[in-house]
């Protein structure tokens, strides 16, 4: 095994007694490193200290540091190791991309943990303190740390020089403190995991070139701008964890943000996004604005899983969750398994127009704590087309207002199956297009593409005893809420029997009033209104033909017979009050005429 994965060799060679000259910070020819002890091998491994760092936090180690990293640009490996200590630097140490002698693939490495500082890098100027202006960089437990947040003051800095789209660093394991900007990354491709940022303004900004791309369409915007894995960070009391800046005309896309936690966290992503997943988060105690703000791109979006929220007051002063600001159309996004809590305003809002929007299973709980009335557990200020939201569960809303609101209304969309104490669910216009359950929890439409043996199939799990005549099967009823409110008609589907054996009721008002009268099919037959002043036909849409097994006439005698001349073709049953018999009788639509009955059956 080479020395260098030794660590008690690292030791060894770590320590002031190497007692390497300090060489100058400049860019020439490479200069020969100090002799070591007799069982170090120099092209195994390079050390700070073999140039001179004594890594004790009073010496300036920005030289040695230098000499270091210059000392790697002929070997293969190019790794500089960082033994435990702290490293004072005074300017910034600049890692070039030399034409002809590629710094590409330089990796940095330190014995630091996300829990413990072990080689330390302290910052001690208002500026960068590490600029690596080469490709492939990588960056191991190195924990980066300032004496105090300045104006300028910058922990790493990556931005290429030769292909300047084509970074792709990496970064494990470090701790950056007290900084304006933990990372700054100019260009695609970040893997940015296990690492420590706290007491920062901004944890990692990401950005684009403004010049000296190269390559062809892959290299360009918008596809240039890609490949961000963000995962497993712990970013204590950030203003903001992640932002994208520039390149507003294109999109940053390809980033997954996964499982960070961010404590006293207040904001986990503001700027441009497409194409991507931010999921298994936890936001806690956010404030200072939305913790997901989206304000260009927003289209093909995966945003699930997260905790976001403020903290119980009275701590609490967290505004929104998820925004998508007013220059973003959003489309094609899915927002799901989310948890929002302690929220000062709306959870979910959209300043624009939004289309094809999956809102599903998220919990809304302590959400519009300042009770205002613009507020919402979704809110769009705009058209939302092709909305479905699902399955969601949401606490009342303390200014008592709808848990969904649209200004340019509700279309081709549907909102069913959601847990929510305010009814109805949705301010603002409706589309007949659209669909929005009339109570909590409630399917009250299923459509099917093709026919099917069943269009819906009810299963009653009740252990209690039938009652006949309750509803317990289901129904849907029309109601009128206009000029002439009342219930106009429906299905009801009751238990006729202790059994449990159903009739089916056709339910209608009377055309004069909002009387409901009903017409039952059961196991016995058709049913007619109580009254029985309505029939099943009319002189315009006659039934042409009955099948029955038995027919009932309803008796009359002569002086409660109706007018023959509405009721031409009609067939009564007439007692004759003189005999005492029954007859039939016939309307020719000008009178009653007696039908011979024949002799008995």
């Amino acid at each position: 095994m080479p020395e260098w994965t030794d660590r008690r060799a690292l030791l060894r060679i770590g320590g002031a007694a190497l007692g390497a000259a300090a060489a100058t910070a400049t860019w020439g020819a490479a200069p020969a490193a100090a002799a070591g002890p007799e069982d170090a091998d120099p092209a195994d491994i390079i050390t700070p200290q073999q140039f001179g760092a004594l890594a004790d936090g009073q010496h300036d180690d920005t030289d040695a540091i230098e000499q270091a990293i210059l000392a790697t640009r002929t070997r293969t490996t190019r790794i500089v190791v960082f033994p435990p200590g702290t490293y004072r630097i005074t300017r910034t140490i600049v890692i070039p991309d030399v034409a002809g002698e590629s710094f590409n693939r330089i990796q940095l490495r330190g014995y630091s943990t996300m829990t413990n500082r072990a080689s330390i890098i302290q910052v001690t100027h208002d500026g960068v303190g590490i600029d690596v202006r080469c490709s492939l960089a990588a960056i191991y437990g190195l924990a980066f740390v300032a004496p105090a947040k300045t104006e300028r003051n910058v922990a790493l800095r990556f931005a290429g020089e030769v292909n300047t789209d084509d970074t792709d660093a990496a970064i494990l394991e470090c701790t950056f403190v007290s900084f304006k900007l933990a990372v700054e990354h100019v260009g695609r491709g970040l893997y940015f995991s296990h690492n420590l940022v706290a007491l920062c303004t901004t944890g990692v900004s990401l950005a684009w070139p403004t010049s000296g791309v190269e390559g062809g369409a892959d290299h360009v915007p918008p596809y240039g701008l890609r490949k961000w894995l963000i995962t497993n960070n712990h970013f204590h009391s950030p203003f903001q964890a992640i932002v994208t800046q520039g390149a507003e005309s294109s999109d940053f896309r390809g980033a997954i943000i996964q499982g960070n936690l961010l404590d006293i966290g207040r904001r986990l992503f503001i700027g441009s996004l497409t194409n991507s997943t931010i999921s298994g988060n936890v936001v806690e105690k956010a404030d200072n604005g939305a913790i997901i703000e989206i304000t260009s791109g927003g289209h093909n979006l995966t945003i699930g899983d997260n905790v976001l929220g403020g903290f119980e007051p009275p701590q609490n002063n967290g505004t929104r969750a998820i925004q998508f600001s007013s220059g973003v159309k959003a489309h094609n996004v899915t927002i799901s398994g989310n948890t929002f809590n302690w929220l000062n305003g709306s959870p979910i809002r959209f300043e624009n127009d939004a289309s094809r929007i999956t809102i599903a299973n998220n919990s809304f709980d302590n959400w519009n704590l300042s009770g205002r009335n613009d507020n919402a557990a979704i809110a769009v200020a705009g058209k939302a087309s092709a909305f479905s939201v699902i399955g969601n569960v949401i606490s009342p809303d303390p200014a008592k207002r709808p848990p969904i609101t649209t200004t340019g209304g509700l279309h081709g969309s549907h909102v069913i199956g959601n847990a929510s104490e305010q009814v109805p669910l949705v301010a603002g216009p409706v589309g007949a297009d659209s669909f929005v359950q009339a109570t909590p929890g409630r399917f009250n439409r299923i459509e099917v593409a093709g026919p099917l043996g069943a269009a819906a199939k009810v299963v009653s799990t009740s252990t209690e005893p039938v009652k006949v005549g309750t509803d317990r099967y289901g129904s849907f009823v029309v109601e009128g809420s206009n000029a002439n409110p009342g219930v106009k008609g429906g299905v009801r589907v009751v238990p006729v029997n202790q059994s449990g054996s159903a009739a089916t009721e056709l339910l209608c008002s009377t055309t004069s009033t909002n009387e409901l009268v009903s017409m039952a099919a059961n196991a016995t037959g058709l049913v007619p209104p109580a009254d029985n002043a309505r029939d099943l036909g009319s002189t315009t849409q006659r039934m042409r033909t009955v099948y029955a097994h038995q027919v009932v006439l309803a008796e009359h005698t002569p002086d409660t017979l109706p007018d023959a001349a509405g009721q031409a073709g009609g067939i009564v049953m007439v007692r004759d009050p003189k005999t005492g018999k029954r007859g039939l009788a016939l309307s020719d639509g000008a009178a009653w005429r007696n039908v011979v009955l024949g002799p008995k059956v």
